[in-house]
């Protein structure tokens, strides 16, 4: 597997400070996926965009999973098509032990080729969303970070109660300081996924960025 390149992690914080400024009207080749995950709606080469943990491929960033457990489909934030739209339905679909399967729920955010490592700033670094929320969670949200491509190795955080208190219809940038998320046996060296993004109840927002800023730690409250 093709580790893809990256910024020295010593130098990562000057590449934050300025990925911070940086337009969002530059293209993939010109966004350094170490730093830029989602752009426009649209995953930043090697990141990619999928529903079920890539099972389901997003074209023209539209896709459902079985019995529209989640359902995909562009959205407008400055322009037609800078977004995408994800409109979580709550159904009944066991897997084949006879539970609720949460893969049918889940959109993800992989590494197609390689991974990151962002042990050295895990402690000064947040993951911020840009997303607005249409229908708040009537259910638990989880939101996950992976390692090696292996679930065992997923670190979350709950979104439920966040995402309530966000304001409706309204975009706004969400940061998740990395040292929050927790649980699993996560290797911050080799991270394959920036963003698992569950619930198992109806949920409706809009996303249309996903990046790593810089948190200051003395910020950091984890609920």
């Amino acid at each position: 597997m093709k580790k893809s390149a990256f910024c020295h992690t010593r130098a990562l914080i000057f590449c934050m400070v300025w990925a911070a400024s940086a337009s969002f009207a530059q293209s993939d080749e010109e966004l350094n996926p170490n730093i830029f995950y989602l752009d426009q709606g649209h995953g930043v080469v090697p990141w990619e965009l999928s529903l079920q943990f890539g099972q389901v491929l997003l074209e023209n960033k539209t896709g459902a999973t079985v019995k529209n457990s989640l359902v995909a489909k562009p959205a407008k934030r400055d322009k037609d098509g800078d977004a995408v739209r994800l409109t979580w339905n709550k159904k009944k679909v066991l897997n084949e032990w006879g539970d609720q399967n949460e893969a049918v729920s889940t959109l993800s955010l992989i590494n197609k080729e390689g991974f990151i490592d962002l042990a050295e700033i895990r402690d000064q670094a947040a993951l911020v969303i840009d997303l607005k929320v249409l229908e708040r969670p009537n259910d638990h949200v989880t939101i996950s970070l992976e390692s090696n491509w292996d679930w065992k190795s997923r670190a979350s955080i709950p979104l439920k109660n966040v995402l309530r208190k966000l304001p409706k219809k309204e975009w706004v940038s969400l940061p998740l300081p990395l040292q929050c998320f927790k649980g699993g046996d996560i290797d911050f060296t080799k991270l394959t996924s920036m963003m698992l993004l569950h619930t198992d109840g109806n949920l409706e927002l809009e996303i249309s960025g996903a990046r790593l800023a810089a948190f200051p730690p003395e910020q950091v409250t984890c609920n």
